[in-house]
């Protein structure tokens, strides 16, 4: 898809919710680990998603990205954390997801340079994210975003 002309963030609303939940399967169908089928993959993301979300926590922001005809086109949830190394504070990307139809036009880059202006506002060093060692797409995407390994864990299923 092309760049979308107008892309414009707001916050999260309650009236959000059925948007966010409704790109779940985007985030539990990227590639993951293989010893992982679908439904495992589905309910981790489903689990993910209701703690992320039940906790009304005032550090974390949740933005919503929308078209210029009103479409919501995805979002990213962003919330404090510690960096694995010197246990600082940092920022941390719990969730970014984007609508199909709005894959590669910018919304992703949108969302995480809002992600960056959050984490900075806030004096952070870093920003961190997880992303599953399969999921090539996203790896170079975040890769070209500047950002770079720094764990990498290791799982032997038995």
């Amino acid at each position: 898809m092309q760049s979308l002309p107008a892309i414009t963030l707001r916050p999260a609303e309650p009236s959000d919710r059925e948007f966010l939940s409704g790109l779940s399967p985007r985030l539990s169908g990227v590639p993951g680990p293989a010893w992982h089928d679908l439904a495992a993959m589905e309910g981790f993301q489903s689990r993910y998603m209701a703690a992320t979300f039940a906790a009304a926590d005032k550090n974390a922001q949740t933005l919503v990205a929308w078209s210029g005809d009103g479409r919501r086109l995805g979002y990213v949830h962003m919330r404090p954390g510690k960096d694995g190394v010197t246990d600082e504070p940092c920022g941390y990307v719990s969730l970014l997801a984007v609508d199909k139809e709005a894959e590669g036009s910018g919304v992703a880059t949108k969302l995480m340079a809002a992600a960056e202006e959050w984490a900075r506002a806030r004096g952070y060093r870093f920003l961190s994210l997880d992303v599953f060692a399969d999921n090539r797409r996203a790896i170079d995407f975040y890769k070209r975003g500047g950002f770079g390994s720094e764990t990498l864990r290791m799982v032997k299923p038995l």
